[in-house]
C-alpha cells in the first residue's frame, strides 16, 4: 500500500510541476522587470498565471503561447486580458480574466514580454509551460454497503466520470477506463457508458477504503489523472466471550491456581464454542502490573486450562488473538480475583505479672515470605479458661532490630491465659502465638 501511495504521490507531483503548483518565493523587486514564473493554474488549467516584479509599477504584460510541435505562436495574450490576482504591481501575480481557448490540447511554451512605468523592459523566452488538457473528475462514489461480514464480502460500487475542459466546461466522459482500487490497489477495471456512469463489484477480506481512479488511458482527448473521494468500508465482527473459573480465590503463597476457560462466538443459533483459536493470558492486580501466564489454543469444545502459581494477588486477563481473522472480534475477559496470602508467625510471646499487679505482654512477629504489612496490628487476648477469648488491647508492632516487636501493659488482676493474634487480610495469613498462663497475684 505504501508503494502504491508513493507512486500516486509522485504522479501527482509530476503533473503538479507541469501545471505550476509550485509557489513563488517573495524577494526584493529588481530594478528592471523580471518574470519569475509563468504557467497554468493547477486547479483551473485554462487560466494563465504570470509572476512578475520590477522596481516600478508593471504597466504591460504580453504572453505568447508557442506550439512545441510546430514552433509557431498559437495565441497572444495582452495586458487587457490580465488582472492582478495578488501582490502589488511591483511584485505580483497576474492571471487571465477568462480561460484561454486554444485550438488543440497539449503543452505550450510561454514567452513573456513585460514593461514597467520607468520604461524597463524584459522579454523572457521559455518562462514556463501552459498545460491545456482535460482533467478527470468524479462525482460522488456510492456503495451498496458500508460494512462487510464473514458471509457478505462483496461491495457494489457506482459512480460517474466527468472531464473538466480548460474552458471550465464539465461533461461526462464516455468509454473511458476506470480503476476501482481497494486499499490503494486496483482490484478491477470497468468502462464508463455514454453518460460516464460505471458500476463494479469488488470483494473485501478486511476493512479497507474503496476509491475510483482514472489513469491516463490513451483515449481521445487525452485526459489527465483524477480520483474520487475514498469510501471507507468497515467490518461487522462476530462477538466473542470468555467464561472462566479459578480453582480457588484465596491461596497461600506458593500454592498453584487452576484457571478453566471456555471461549465462545455468537451466531444466529446463540453462543457456540470457538475451537482452535489462540490467545494469551496475563495475571496481575491491574492492567499496568501483570505477568505473562502463557498462550492457549482452544480445544474442539472451546475450552482450555492453565496452572499458575501467583506471587501476588490479582486476576487473570484473557485476550483472543484474531489477527488472522478480521471478521472475529478480538475478545477480552477477566477472572475472579485471587488473593495470595503470605505467611505470618509469632516467634516469641511472654506474659508476666509485674510488681504493680499489671500483666506485661510482649513478643515478636515475623513474615517469612518476603513481604511485610505496611501496618502490623497485634491483638492481645485474654481467656479465663483457655477456650473463650476476648481482646484486651491492640498494639502496633514495628521493626526493632531483631524482628517486629510489640508490648502492652494490661490491668488484669485474675489468673488466666494470654496470647497474641494477627488477623488475616488480602495479602497475609493469620497467626496466633503460644498461650501463656499468668497466675493471680499472691
Amino acid at each position: 500500500m505504501l508503494l502504491r501511495r508513493i507512486f500516486r504521490w509522485v504522479t501527482v507531483a509530476v503533473v503538479a510541476a507541469a501545471f505550476g503548483m509550485g509557489g513563488v518565493t517573495a524577494a526584493q523587486a529588481a530594478d528592471q522587470p523580471e518574470v519569475t514564473y509563468a504557467g497554468s493554474v493547477s486547479d483551473d488549467l485554462g487560466i494563465l498565471q504570470i509572476n512578475a516584479r520590477s522596481g516600478a509599477d508593471i504597466r504591460s504584460i504580453t504572453a505568447h503561447l508557442v506550439s512545441y510541435t510546430s514552433q509557431t505562436e498559437v495565441a497572444k495574450v495582452g495586458t487587457e486580458d490580465f488582472r492582478l490576482f495578488s501582490g502589488t504591481r511591483q511584485d505580483g501575480i497576474w492571471r487571465t480574466k477568462e480561460p484561454l481557448k486554444l485550438p488543440e490540447f497539449g503543452q505550450y511554451r510561454i514567452d513573456v514580454d513585460v514593461k514597467d512605468a520607468d520604461g524597463g523592459h524584459v522579454l523572457r523566452q521559455s518562462a514556463g509551460d501552459f498545460a491545456y488538457y482535460v482533467v478527470a473528475q468524479f462525482g460522488a462514489l456510492t456503495v451498496d454497503r458500508t460494512s462487510i461480514d464473514r458471509d457478505h464480502r462483496d461491495v457494489q460500487v457506482e459512480g460517474t466520470l466527468y472531464g473538466r475542459w480548460p474552458t471550465r466546461q464539465v461533461k461526462p466522459l464516455a468509454a473511458r477506463r476506470v480503476d476501482i482500487d481497494v486499499d490503494y490497489w486496483t482490484q478491477t477495471t470497468v468502462t464508463t457508458d455514454a453518460q460516464g456512469h460505471f458500476t463494479a463489484s469488488v470483494r473485501l477480506d478486511a476493512a479497507a477504503p474503496i476509491q475510483a481512479v482514472f489513469r491516463m488511458d490513451g483515449g481521445t482527448p487525452a485526459v489527465l489523472y483524477g480520483e474520487s473521494e475514498t469510501v471507507q468500508i468497515g467490518v461487522d465482527q462476530v462477538p466473542t466471550r470468555f467464561t472462566s473459573t479459578v480453582s480457588a480465590t484465596d491461596v497461600d503463597f506458593g500454592q498453584p491456581v487452576t484457571l478453566s476457560v471456555k471461549v465462545e462466538q455468537k451466531t444466529a443459533d446463540g453462543w457456540v464454542p470457538l475451537a482452535g483459536r489462540s490467545g494469551g493470558v496475563l495475571f496481575g492486580p491491574d492492567d499496568a502490573q501483570t505477568d505473562l501466564v502463557g498462550r492457549f489454543t482452544t480445544a474442539d469444545d472451546g475450552t482450555f486450562t492453565m496452572d499458575y502459581t501467583p506471587w501476588q494477588g490479582g486476576y487473570f486477563q484473557l485476550a483472543l488473538d484474531t489477527s488472522d481473522d478480521p471478521f472475529l472480534q478480538a475478545g477480552i475477559g477477566t477472572s475472579d480475583v485471587v488473593h495470595v496470602h503470605r505467611a505470618s508467625k509469632f516467634t516469641a510471646f511472654t506474659a508476666t505479672r509485674s510488681d504493680t499487679e499489671q500483666v506485661h505482654a510482649e513478643g515478636l512477629i515475623d513474615f517469612p515470605d518476603g513481604w511485610t504489612p505496611a501496618w502490623i496490628y497485634v491483638h492481645i487476648q485474654y481467656s479465663p479458661d483457655g477456650v473463650n477469648w476476648s481482646t484486651l488491647t491492640t498494639v502496633e508492632a514495628s521493626w526493632g532490630g531483631s524482628g517486629n516487636d510489640f508490648a502492652a501493659d494490661l490491668n488484669q488482676s485474675g489468673a488466666g491465659y494470654y496470647r497474641a493474634v494477627f488477623d488475616a487480610d488480602a495479602n497475609f495469613q493469620s497467626a496466633t502465638s503460644q498461650t501463656v498462663f499468668v497466675p493471680a497475684s499472691a
